[in-house]
């Protein structure tokens, strides 16, 4: 379990790399829907390992940084690892095996492509005048362009109900309070026994240095 809650987000890549595979060999025998969500699913492992890999930094930084916490605090390694590994495998494949439930698709397609730029784009250049930190490749690159073409296709297919809407809205309530309840209300300790490693709060010092905080 402890080695697992230490490198979950290396071990993302490899799911990444058999969907890319499987993206690659099974194109012609998916819709369009089952694409962009395969291709999200892939984002959001590299999502992942952006923020806490390479050059991550992420979790020690709004701890420490954002939050006023430690390497323990709020965000440990077991509640990172509990909340990105449930939403990532679950969340963002469900689509790809149910595509014509379009809700599913569509929260983490605003997930990324609205939460995350106003996150990682809007929130971190206001407070910190700094463009690029852990995990806005990803956004940028893979998240927003697949929430446009989600939405475009979903929308051009007369798909964007006003149930489909208030599903979507529901399901990402969820996912919110899900991220909230296990990451930093239920697992979150001032003396957990899973704090970030000295690879990873080094990785936090460097994102704070590129924000132009200097400890």
């Amino acid at each position: 379990m402890r080695w697992f809650c230490r490198h979950w987000y290396e071990v993302g890549l490899v799911p990444a790399g058999v969907a890319l595979v499987f993206l690659i060999v099974r194109w012609d025998d998916l819709s369009l829907f089952q694409r962009i969500s395969t291709v999200n699913f892939i984002g959001i492992m590299l999502h992942q390992f952006e923020e806490y890999g390479f050059p991550g930094g992420a979790p020690v930084f709004l701890n420490k940084y954002m939050r006023g916490g430690t390497e323990r605090y709020p965000l440990n390694q077991f509640s990172a690892m509990l909340v990105n590994v449930v939403i990532g495998y679950l969340c963002y494949l469900l689509p790809v095996f149910l595509p014509n439930i379009i809700w599913l698709g569509l929260a983490p397609i605003l997930f990324g492509c609205v939460f995350q730029v106003m996150l990682h784009l809007v929130v971190f250049f206001v407070k910190f005048h700094h463009v690029y930190n852990s995990g806005l490749a990803a956004v940028l690159l893979i998240h927003l362009p697949c929430g446009f073409l989600y939405i475009h296709h979903a929308a051009v297919q007369g798909l964007l109900t006003g149930r489909t809407w208030l599903s979507t809205i529901i399901y990402m309530i969820v996912m919110i309070a899900f991220t909230v309840l296990f990451g930093q209300k239920l697992f979150s300790r001032k003396d957990s026994s899973y704090p970030f490693d000295e690879k990873e709060i080094e990785a936090g010092k460097r994102f704070a240095r590129r924000m132009g905080i200097n400890e």
